[in-house]
């Protein structure tokens, strides 16, 4: 009997026995869709998550360094007492470092310090708690903050000091009650501030910070409340680079310049951090892979007890076919037409499972989309490997059980 011809039976056999039991076919795919969904459901999680920083991170260029007091830090060896007596950047040292730097490696210079614990008012509603965002030069060309109405700050309202502001989205939300604010006056610490721009929705900024609640000021007018280097002020110095520069000469030119300003000897360590966005990407690399293993793990035992569950179904279906399979037998059947059988069965079963759980993925994952501000990005790849290991499991576990009913004697089955 040719190969065709035998798949081709074994199909129609396995299909007509799955019929025939529809409850127990149904528990059997059960514990492979179960299976599936955890694991598909994680990795389609942590790859969302790595996409929607990835997307971020690159939005803004790899030519981004932060001069700041504190290294990010990656990793359990970070040992921030080393960092704890360090001085904050400067508006001097930005200033400077914007004046001198090589415009041939430098082409934006910004800055910006951050404080909380503000209240805000407006005709209708106060909010307390309110975090400023400071800033000067060129932010938001840096940056690449969308606004979702009005404009940014110019170079009068930006240089003067002027008693203007830019409101995230939750923040014009809470103040104006979901009305278009810009335009309209809100009093920031007892100071009238006009707002002239709303950002748009950045929802949650995972492994970032959240820009959803805060209010921007230019540096000079938000000095009335809090100045740099002081107790609860953090601040940096951001720069970009020429997309044709290397990294590494902005990064030589901005220490140049650091430790000149700060009067370091050729022998003293650094006492600032030259932060940049590539140790981002290059750090999600890594810990997405070690999210990986994790969720191949979880994952993992899930497909294995759905397996177990396959194997025992295909023995107590051996056990019930018995007189079929001496039928067969006695009329010729060769072993590997009955091995087939149950092996296309067992493989058959965790492919409706593992098609059920993709689908069941896809459905939550389209739901929290529309629902959320996070996106889920649904990878190809990870749902054909996990369908692909789903059927490894199928053939594994009717191995057993398909050449267990290929050994048995015909007339012995008859009898049964």
């Amino acid at each position: 009997m040719k190969f065709g011809s035998v798949l081709k039976e074994s199909i129609a056999l396995t299909l007509r026995f799955l019929r025939a039991n529809k409850l127990r076919s149904s528990l059997s795919v059960t514990g492979i869709t179960i299976g599936i969904f955890c694991i598909v459901f994680i990795s389609t999680a942590t790859h969302s998550l790595e996409q929607n920083i990835r997307k971020n991170v690159d939005k803004m260029g790899d030519k981004i360094v932060y001069v700041q007091k504190w290294p990010w830090g990656f990793g359990g060896g970070y040992q921030w007492w080393d960092y704890l007596s360090r001085p904050e950047t400067t508006i001097r040292e930005f200033k400077r470092v914007s004046r001198e730097g090589n415009k041939d490696l430098i082409k934006d210079a910004a800055f910006f310090f951050e404080f909380g614990g503000n209240k805000a008012k407006s005709k209708l509603e106060e909010v307390s708690g309110v975090k400023i965002t400071a800033v000067m030069g060129n932010f938001f060309e840096i940056n690449q903050w969308e606004l979702a109405t009005g404009r940014t700050f110019n170079k009068l309202e930006m240089g003067k000091g002027k008693n203007t502001c830019i409101v995230g989205f939750n923040l014009a939300m809470n103040l104006f009650g979901g009305k278009n604010p810009v335009g309209h006056d809100v009093k920031i610490n007892g100071y009238k501030v006009n707002i002239i721009g709303v950002l748009a929705q950045q929802g949650s900024a995972i492994g970032g910070q959240q820009y959803d609640d805060v209010m921007i000021l230019p540096a000079i007018f938000a000095s009335k409340f809090a100045k740099p280097n002081t107790n609860g002020v953090s601040s940096a110095i951001v720069i970009k680079g020429h997309d044709h520069i290397e990294l590494k000469q902005i990064d030589y030119e901005i220490r140049r310049i650091m430790r000149s300003l700060r009067k370091l000897r050729p022998k003293d360590d650094n006492n600032f951090a030259i932060n940049k966005l590539t140790m981002v990407s290059d750090n999600l690399s890594q810990t997405f892979g070690v999210i990986d293993i994790v969720a191949i793990i979880i994952g993992g035992f899930s497909l294995l007890v759905g397996g177990f569950g396959i194997a025992n179904i295909m023995f107590v279906s051996v056990k019930e076919r018995t007189g079929i399979i001496g039928l067969q037998k006695a009329l010729g059947a060769k072993r590997s037409f009955i091995i087939s059988q149950f092996l296309f069965e067992a493989m058959l079963l965790c492919l409706i499972g593992a098609v059920l759980g993709i689908l069941i993925v896809i459905s939550v994952g389209l739901l929290i989309t529309n629902l959320t501000s996070f996106k889920i990005f649904f990878s190809i790849p990870i749902f054909t490997f996990w369908s692909f290991v789903s059927i490894l499991i199928g053939l594994v576990a009717g191995m057993a059980p398909a050449f267990l009913a290929a050994r048995m004697d015909p007339v012995v089955a008859l009898r049964k």
